[in-house]
């Protein structure tokens, strides 16, 4: 570029009224901060707003009121429902379990009528909320919502179209802010600051200067305030342009704009420092905003620990770990943080983590339950399982690891890994129950699989498990035309004898 943007910057930036101080004096207080509060915002802002939609009346020729419409009473309950399902989860945990927002978008599909504020409501739980879902993976879901409940009949408008760039953003989903733009403009939906902003951060998260400041531009020719949200962006762009001075020079330039950098600002600088492997800027970084600002929220502290992981930087985290304060109403955040570590393959580091938090909650002893199901949800090997079983146990944060991992083997129909992990547990001395097998046979059952039976069968024999007559005439024998057939072909397919141990 022959000028910096920086220079460029300021001078869009001093056309534009100064902006308060939004975080001037208050800063030392955001330590504090639940992120429950702060996510759970996320669902109820939508909502909150948009009651009136109960309440409406319909007008016909003079003005005459109608009762509300069944469409509009249905619509407000269904919202109502899944408002309740999505926010209980988020003010609990800080997340939204896939199954849940799958529950709730099938309720609407099958009712088939969606309101403005339901979809929107669905599009919002498609990013950052869904930590335990891979980013590409939570963004063909949100497509898929897209296009269904379009198909279904809602009408997009400004805040449909800035959701979903929000949860492009927050996936790290490449797309073309330009073609974006025509959407919207076919749609006849007019983009706001929201959007401007969005698209931005898009440009910036490419490294895309350019593309930054032409936006920057239009927002100037339209008196649209610059927000802190608009200088984060603009850090990020310069670092992955290549131009960290300019990155850093961006705080300067929101001072004299008349923004103080907040949370975000400092987050996305540090983020800057986390994809070059800077440690000692990110420490001095850190340093310079406790003798000045107080400190930042330790979730901001937590991204950072994620960025390094994905930047391939392990051997830092420990120097910012140390920074937290692993304390109660920290919980849903470093559940998430564990969670998303192991979503994209970290595994090793959250355990680490997981294991640091143990000294601060020592009454909960199965705190690692959460952990281990979604190991096993990412389908991790046995060896790997067992390792996190053993360490967890040593570390008294879990009372019987082996047996959740097979409840949760049981739970996801992993027959493979449900056999392994019994076997383990029949190599430390732990009772195997003969209706451990019952969901496997059912599941075996219901796929017509024989062959599959007869392995469940042969392996429960093998762990010296007698099964009783309840899983005989309740799991085996309805696979076969009678009682006979079944004991010829088990003595076959199995070369022993299985139904002579059967306790009655």
């Amino acid at each position: 570029m022959p000028v910096s943007f920086v220079v460029i910057s300021c001078a869009l930036i001093f056309a534009i009224p100064r902006l308060p101080g939004v975080f001037k004096g208050n800063f030392k207080g955001l330590g504090r901060s639940s992120t429950r509060a702060i996510e759970a915002s996320l669902i109820r802002n939508v909502i909150h707003q948009a009651r009136f939609l109960t309440v409406v009346p319909q007008r016909e020729g003079n003005i005459k009121e109608e009762p509300v419409s069944e469409i509009q009473t249905r619509r407000a309950l269904q919202f109502d429902w899944a408002l309740n399902k999505l926010d209980n989860s988020v003010r609990k945990t800080g997340r939204i379990p896939k199954s849940l927002l799958l529950k709730v978008f099938q309720e609407t599909c099958r009712d088939g009528c969606p309101g403005s504020n339901q979809t929107l409501l669905l599009l919002r739980s498609c990013g950052a909320l869904l930590p335990e879902v891979l980013s590409s993976e939570r963004t063909e879901l949100a497509h898929m919502i897209w296009d269904k409940m379009k198909e279904l009949g809602a009408v997009y408008d400004t805040s449909h179209y800035n959701a979903l760039l929000k949860v492009y953003l927050q996936n790290e989903h490449k797309f073309s802010p330009t073609e974006f733009l025509a959407r919207m403009e076919e749609a006849n939906v007019q983009p706001n600051r929201v959007t401007y902003q969005r698209l931005i951060a898009a440009y910036c998260n490419e490294g895309d200067i350019e593309g930054a400041s032409k936006i920057l531009g239009f927002m100037k020719s339209k008196d649209l305030p610059i927000t802190e949200a608009v200088f984060s962006s603009l850090v990020k762009g310069h670092a992955r342009a290549g131009d960290i001075k300019s990155a850093e020079n961006i705080l300067s330039v929101m001072r004299m704009a008349g923004v103080e950098p907040g949370p975000d600002t400092y987050l996305s600088l540090l983020n800057v420092y986390a994809e070059k492997g800077d440690v000692d800027n990110i420490k001095k970084t850190l340093d310079e905003v406790d003798k000045t600002e107080g400190y930042l929220m330790d979730r901001v502290l937590m991204q950072v620990i994620f960025s390094l992981a994905k930047a391939g930087y392990p051997q830092y985290i420990e120097d910012i770990k140390e920074r937290i304060r692993f304390e109660k109403e920290l919980i849903p955040d470093m559940m998430n943080l564990c969670l998303s570590l192991v979503t994209h393959g970290f595994e090793d580091i959250s355990f680490h983590i997981l294991k640091t938090y143990n000294h601060s909650s020592p009454e909960n002893v199965d705190q690692g339950s959460f952990f281990l199901q979604h190991c096993v949800n990412r389908n991790m090997p046995m060896s790997k399982l067992k390792q996190f079983c053993n360490e967890l146990k040593e570390a008294k944060m879990h009372s019987a690891p082996l047996v959740f991992i097979l409840r949760c083997a049981l739970e996801t129909n992993r027959s493979d890994l449900a056999i392994d992990v019994m076997k383990a547990m029949k190599e430390e001395g732990l009772p195997i129950r003969p209706h451990y097998s019952w969901p496997l046979l059912v599941g075996f059952q219901k796929e017509k699989n024989l062959k599959g039976v007869f392995e469940v069968l042969k392996v429960m024999h093998e762990l010296g498990v007698e099964l009783n007559a309840e899983t005989y005439t309740d799991y085996v024998f309805k696979n076969f035309a009678d009682i006979e057939t079944a004991c010829a072909q088990m003595k076959v397919s199995t070369s022993v004898i299985l139904f002579a141990p059967v306790k009655h």
